[in-house]
C-alpha cells in the first residue's frame, strides 16, 4: 500500500469512531464503562488495605445476607450478584474454605444445592460494611452531590430493570 491511501478498513473504521462522537448513547455507555474499570478496582483496593473480605466474597455475602432464611440455590445467587456463574460457583467454595458460607444439597432437586451464609460469613460482612461504605464514599459520592447519586441510582435503575433485553444486533452484515 503507498504512503497517503487508507485501506477500507481503516477508512471504515475512522467513519465509525467520527459517526460515533459526540452521540449520547456512546457517550453514555462509555462513560459506563470507563467508570466501572475505575470505580471498582480502587473498592477492591480499599478493602484489601482494611484486611477484608475481597469484593467477590462481598458480594455474595450480602446477596446470601439479604435471601430468606440466608440462603440462595445456586442459580438464584448467580443472577443476584455480578459475578459469573462459573464464578460464583468459584467463591462459594472459597467462602465454604473459609467457613464463611457452605453448600447443602437442595433434596428436592439433587442437581441443585444451595449456598447459605454461616454466622462467620455475617460477621464477616459485618466487619467489611464500614470499609466498603467509606470506600464507595471515597470512589464515587465524594464527587458527586445527594440528588446527583439519587439521579445516577434512578437512571441505573431503569436500565437493570429491563428484563426483556433486546437480542444483539448484528453490524455489517
Amino acid at each position: 500500500m503507498t504512503e497517503g491511501v487508507v485501506s477500507g478498513d481503516v477508512a471504515e473504521d475512522d467513519a465509525a469512531a467520527r459517526s460515533s462522537a459526540g452521540d449520547p448513547a456512546v457517550d453514555a455507555w462509555r462513560g459506563l464503562l470507563v467508570a466501572h474499570s475505575r470505580l471498582v478496582p480502587g473498592v477492591e483496593a480499599d478493602l484489601r488495605a482494611a484486611g477484608q473480605v475481597p469484593l467477590s466474597w462481598y458480594d455474595v455475602l450480602l446477596e446470601l445476607n439479604a435471601a430468606p432464611d440466608r440462603r440462595l440455590r445456586m442459580s438464584e445467587l448467580g443472577q443476584r450478584t455480578v459475578l459469573s456463574r462459573t464464578r460464583v460457583s468459584r467463591v462459594v467454595d472459597e467462602l465454604a474454605t473459609a467457613g464463611l458460607a457452605e453448600r447443602q444439597p437442595d433434596q428436592a432437586d439433587g442437581r441443585s444445592s444451595f449456598a447459605v451464609l454461616t454466622p462467620a460469613g455475617r460477621e464477616a460482612l459485618r466487619r467489611a460494611w464500614p470499609v466498603y461504605r467509606q470506600a464507595i464514599h471515597r470512589q464515587l459520592t465524594a464527587r458527586l452531590t445527594p440528588q446527583q447519586c439519587r439521579e445516577l441510582a434512578a437512571l441505573l435503575g431503569l436500565v437493570i430493570a429491563t428484563d426483556d433485553l433486546d437480542p444483539p444486533v448484528t453490524i455489517g452484515g
